[in-house]
């Protein structure tokens, strides 16, 4: 499979050329053996089917919950 991928920023593509340089290897196959690690993992809907994504009021709940049980 070919990827062309498009509007990537300049800083990414620079970022991206320094970590492939310092591993000894092409921005293609450092690129490549990226993409296959990202791609080996599973993703958060597989881990956990059917969770939802934690609202910020529900995130900030549980922090204070937290923040409580330490301060006792």
């Amino acid at each position: 499979m070919d990827l062309n991928i498009k509007d990537l920023d300049d800083e990414v593509g620079e970022r991206l050329r320094q970590q492939a340089a310092a591993a000894g290897l092409s921005m293609q196959q450092y690129l490549r053996n990226q993409l296959t690690r990202v791609a080996s993992r599973p993703s958060p809907e597989e881990l956990a089917p059917g969770a939802h994504t934690m609202s910020r009021s529900e995130f900030e709940a549980i922090r204070r919950k937290l923040r409580d049980i330490d301060a006792a």
